[in-house]
């Protein structure tokens, strides 16, 4: 599984409301500090057979950083000593992936074996724009910096469509529903494919409370399947910034097999 180009897709989906808003409203929507927790289900393809792998997960979110806390992981349907192999996967403690939406940074820990793993991209960034801080209110008055923005988005984006399917209340929330179809190509990668539909909490700055997100693997090495994140409590919150650091004294590895192996 190409863990990369799995957050990078589910991050890029999760900024694409904003491609259908005003600039001034996308400049001026931030998505708050917040705490949450819900399930994870990923419905992959094992020998031409789907396989679902799911589990309990917490979500941290402040400034430019989410954390993503798989705590509980097992087969539904199957065997218990196939879903008890999928818990040994993780260990007690479970797992931790951190993604930077500023750098694309990727890390990844493990509580049980006291190991992390670390990705950055192998090229800067695209937007050279210096960083804001997390505190930081966006400014509301430059609508070309806006559309500026809302450009570097689509740069590698082939085509996109972005359809509104309905209102109401998911986990307890008043959200916005939305279909969402892109193919994206990075200079030099495959075409990639995706579909996603999103549930958006109108009281947190339209932060995904649902996402299903369908890929199409560019190579036999891609992710290829579904995923849906359900966060079934949301709270907002500001996290202490020790959540979002690997804990000291924990040894890195050059796989992220290295954190899932015991």
């Amino acid at each position: 599984m190409n863990a990369r180009a799995l957050a990078a897709s589910a991050a890029l989906l999760l900024l694409s409301p904003a491609l259908g808003a005003p600039p001034a409203a996308a400049q001026s929507a931030g998505i708050p500090g917040f705490r949450s927790s819900g399930t994870l289900v990923v419905q992959m393809n094992v020998q031409g057979q789907p396989l679902n792998v799911g589990g309990r997960v917490a979500m941290y979110h402040k400034g430019s950083l989410y954390r993503l806390d798989v705590l509980s992981l097992g087969i539904p349907g199957l065997s218990g000593d196939l879903s008890a192999v999928a818990a040994a996967l993780i260990g007690p403690g479970g797992v931790s992936v951190l993604y930077d939406g500023a750098t694309g940074a990727l890390t990844a820990w493990s509580d049980t074996n006291k190991t992390y793993y670390s990705e950055t991209p192998r090229t800067a960034p695209a937007a050279s724009a210096p960083a804001v801080p997390a505190n930081a209110a966006p400014a509301s008055g430059d609508p070309l910096a806006a559309l500026a923005g809302v450009g570097a988005l689509l740069r590698d984006v082939q085509n996109a469509t972005i359809q509104l399917t309905g209102h109401g209340m998911v986990n307890g929330h008043p959200a916005t529903s939305l279909d969402v179809q892109m193919k994206r190509q990075r200079p030099g990668k495959p075409l990639e494919n995706y579909h996603a539909q999103l549930a958006l909490a109108d009281d947190l700055n339209e932060f995904p409370l649902q996402i299903a997100l369908q890929s199409v693997p560019a190579t036999k090495n891609d992710f290829g399947g579904t995923m849906k994140l359900d966060l079934t409590d949301v709270q907002r919150d500001t996290p202490a910034d020790t959540l979002f650091a690997v804990p000291q004294g924990y040894t890195r590895v050059s796989s992220i097999s290295g954190v899932l192996h015991r």
